[in-house]
């Protein structure tokens, strides 16, 4: 399909617009310029809120409300007793063919269905209406030129028909991010878990050195291959004659040290040798449990370390947000979850990457990652973590295991400068703890061996010697083979992330310059349009740096001035110029599957002969029929002064105008044709005994019916009530026609009868002495149904008074040509 023109919309039940019943039904030409006019507050933004809804499936105007003031639940009329919201959009081919009807519903649940006729595809046509250009606002165009370079840059790329590419560019920095990288592939984790291995394996070391000089007598050396040692090893034990039977035929790693005791204590010693055997093993436990012990120094290193932290953390908003982020980020970075616009724990959808937002917050913990760093550095590098053995040993019954607890949490660089203290202090308590039970133990095992026989105990200590380095030799194999495996990973790790680094930065350079190029081809038109809006020498400019997303807006020109900024000199009226002939270039080069284009409120901050200027740059440079391959342009507006623009363009027969009027309590009905529709509205409400729904639709219908005789008979009134809409207020009206009445009677050119004048007078009363006068001052509650009824004769009285009988005896009226002429 090669686009689609708008033909019609209908709205029942959606935002300002109850119309409960009688959708608000507006027909649209698709080659002609189309203007919708209303006064403020009678369901204009509703129409183009419906538009929005329709296509992008959310407001984000209420989606962004605090969640306090429910704004999802004003998406529907909250008069429409329905419950249930419908827009319906006719759209035409644009080359040809059957119209289709695509209808969106809302329930009060929030729950959207889309349906179409025939057998379109109605989701389908509706994301391929969903681009950037199509549905524009003044607040667009403002947030064009205030927001920052990168984000103009990324809003910028839908009007370029980049939004895709530029989504995926964000999201591969998003994952290429070294932060976000490392924490999604836990690179710190892994690291901190190498680092605790490496610091396993060097404990391990020392004791396979101590365990081996003590069984074999002699000092390992570091280049001896682990055969040789496991051979000398062996042999120690082989070598002792009581022991041989236990080592026969085994490996090193098989010899059962405890059957090794058992037969020494089968050949003499008894319970002596067992506690023997049970004070080496607790010396060995102690020993090795008190291996890596921090000194001073470095307990208060790790305080500093984690006081630094704090000091980082107390800049964000705490480890509980960085969490959340974090948590968030992982989430969001996952395929699983393909709409980096949706928030993952609120489900709020919006127009940019929520990843990119996340990361920004995360962006502000950077400090912090690099403290928890090194406060994880401190932790694996000076053996914290490997103390929990020694706590096993020296915690009293019933103390908390302190740093068991904390381990894990430090492990990751997690701690404050509080715990890390307490943690320091109770290691202290520990490191005393563990002096004077290993000089206990020392002491019972020296009385021991003195009263033992010299083999036993000789044979005994080397046994649990083999025990000591067959555990030591285990651990080691762990922890080298953990060492390996963690290296392996990071390795990959690391392949991965070069290859991300290189294909993001081979991406954003294929984007940029895809950009650039579009960019440049906008330029030109962008400038023509400006200086048709404007007519001042002031040329605008857009830049973009080399591989940057970023998008620079600037004056090349500015009267005598070169290349200074936009921002810092334009006005309101001039920066809006700039934004709309940005956007106006961009879809003229750059349309979709939409060939139409919604504008809402884009001249507020423009004066009269500006918005000439633009509304002649829209019909006669860039909409249809003046361009015949251009979009079809859809115009919503409050001015007063463009609806009378509006009006003189209507009668060109390449614009089409209509005004719309009501409440959004009641309904909304086009001006063109609605007077009736108005009219039995209002009698219906009066059947009903409804005054207050009644009284608003009066005024309507009388204000319609005064102008109509002001316009058919061209009636003068003040240039204040022609030029001011807050000036044409019932009352005014009445006095400019009476007083234009009263002068042509005066001067005998009068073409009305004395009845048709008399009527008019007895019509006038009625309607200021029953309505008017009450309205004016707010007495409201004074109206009654029967009052109110007969003020809606007198008004259709009064109309007729300025009528003649066409043909005579037909019953058809017509208005005088003028008031002083028939025909």
């Amino acid at each position: 399909m090669s686009g689609w023109y708008l033909e019609q919309l209908s709205i029942e039940g959606f935002r300002g617009i109850n119309n409960q019943g009688a959708p608000l039904i507006l027909k649209l030409k698709p080659d002609h310029v189309n203007s919708i006019s209303a006064p403020n507050g009678v369901g204009k933004t509703s129409i183009f809120d419906a538009i929005v809804y329709a296509i992008t499936g959310r407001l984000q105007k209420l989606d962004e409300m605090p969640a306090a003031e429910q704004g999802s639940s004003y998406y529907l009329n909250r008069f429409h007793s329905g419950g249930i919201g419908t827009v319906g959009l006719t759209l035409r081919p644009a080359l040809g063919g059957n119209a289709v009807t695509v209808t969106v519903t809302r329930d009060a649940q929030g729950n959207r269905s889309v349906t179409a006729t025939g057998t379109a595809d109605g989701p389908a046509i509706l994301n391929e209406l969903n681009r950037d250009f199509v549905l524009l606002d003044g607040k667009t165009f403002q947030e064009f030129i205030e927001l920052k370079p990168l984000e103009r840059g990324r809003s910028f790329a839908g009007l370029l028909g980049l939004k895709k590419y530029s989504t995926l560019r964000q999201t591969l920095a998003g994952i290429s991010n070294t932060r976000s990288f490392n924490n999604h592939f836990s690179v710190t984790a892994k690291k901190a878990a190498k680092d605790s291995s490496v610091s396993v394996a060097r404990r391990e070391e020392g004791i396979v050195k101590e365990a081996y000089a003590a069984l074999v007598g002699e000092v390992l050396d570091p280049t001896e291959h682990e055969a040789k040692l496991l051979a000398k090893a062996h042999s120690a034990l082989h070598g002792i004659d009581l022991l041989k039977p236990h080592c026969d035929g085994k490996q090193f790693h098989e010899i059962d040290p405890s059957a090794c005791i058992d037969a020494a204590k089968a050949k003499e010693g008894g319970d002596d040798r067992e506690k023997l055997s049970q004070a080496l093993r607790a010396e060995t436990a102690w020993a090795d449990a008190s291996r890596v012990l921090p000194n001073a120094e470095d307990a208060q290193a790790l305080i500093d370390v984690a006081t630094a932290r704090d000091a980082a953390m107390a800049q964000t908003r705490g480890d509980l947000f960085h969490r959340l982020f974090t948590s968030s980020e992982a989430v969001l970075l996952d395929d699983e979850w393909s709409d980096k616009t949706v928030c993952p724990t609120c489900d709020r959808v919006g127009d940019n990457s929520v990843l990119a937002h996340v990361q920004e917050k995360i962006a502000a913990f950077d400090a912090v990652e690099q403290a928890s760093a090194e406060v994880a550095r401190q932790w694996a590098d000076k053996g914290w973590g490997q103390l929990l053995a020694l706590e096993g040993l020296a915690l009293v019954k019933g103390e908390p295991a302190e740093l068991a607890a904390a381990n894990a949490s430090a492990v990751k660089g997690i701690l404050s400068a509080e715990l890390a203290a307490k943690l320091t202090a109770h290691v202290g308590v520990l490191t005393e703890r563990a002096t004077l039970n290993m000089a206990s133990v020392a002491q019972q095992k020296l009385a021991l061996e003195k009263a033992l026989p010299p083999l036993l105990t000789a044979v005994v200590e080397k046994a649990e010697a083999a025990r000591r380095l067959q555990n030591a030799l285990k651990e080691l194999k762990t922890a080298r083979g953990d060492i390996a495996a963690k290296e392996a990973e990071l390795a990959r790790i690391e392949r991965v992330r070069k290859f991300l680094d290189q294909s993001c930065k081979s991406f954003a350079d294929a984007e940029s310059k895809t950009a650039t190029r579009r960019l440049a081809a906008i330029e030109p038109s962008c400038r023509e349009i400006f200086k048709a809006i404007m007519y001042e020498d002031v040329v605008p400019s857009l830049k973009k740096r080399e591989g940057s997303e970023e998008l620079a807006i600037a004056l090349s020109e500015f009267w005598t001035l070169q290349d200074v900024s936009a921002q810092a000199l334009l006005s309101e009226s001039y920066r809006n110029a700039f934004a709309i002939s940005v956007y106006l270039a961009a879809a003229s080069l750059y349309g979709g599957g939409a060939k139409f284009l919604v504008l809402d409120d884009v001249t507020s901050s423009f004066d009269s002969g500006h918005q000439l200027h633009l509304m002649n740059v829209i019909r006669d440079t860039f909409a249809r029929p003046g361009v015949a391959d251009g979009p079809q342009v859809i115009l919503l507006s409050h001015d007063s002064v463009l609806e009378k623009l509006f009006n003189t363009n209507a009668q060109s027969g390449d614009w089409w105008h209509q005004c719309i009027q009501g409440t959004a309590r009641t309904a909304v009905l086009p001006q063109s044709g609605a007077v009736n529709k108005v009219k039995e509205a209002t009698l219906a409400h009066l059947d009903a005994g409804n005054t207050d729904d009644a009284a608003p639709r009066i005024r309507q219908y009388l204000e319609f019916k005064l102008q109509e005789v002001i316009s058919k008979l061209g009636i003068a009134v003040p240039s204040d009530i022609a030029y001011r809409v807050d000036r044409q207020m019932p009352q005014n009206l009445l006095d400019a026609i009476e007083a234009q009445v009263e002068l042509h009677s005066a001067a005998g050119k009068l073409i009305m009868d004395p009845a048709q004048v008399t009527g008019m007078n007895a019509s006038i009363a009625t309607i200021v002495g029953n309505y008017v006068t009450h309205w004016a001052t707010g007495q409201t509650h004074t109206f009654t149904a029967g009052s109110l009824r007969g003020v809606m004769h007198a008004i259709d009285n009064y109309a007729a008074c300025f009528t003649y009988e066409d043909p005579a005896g037909s019953g058809q009226k017509r208005y005088y040509r003028s008031l002083s002429r028939k025909t």
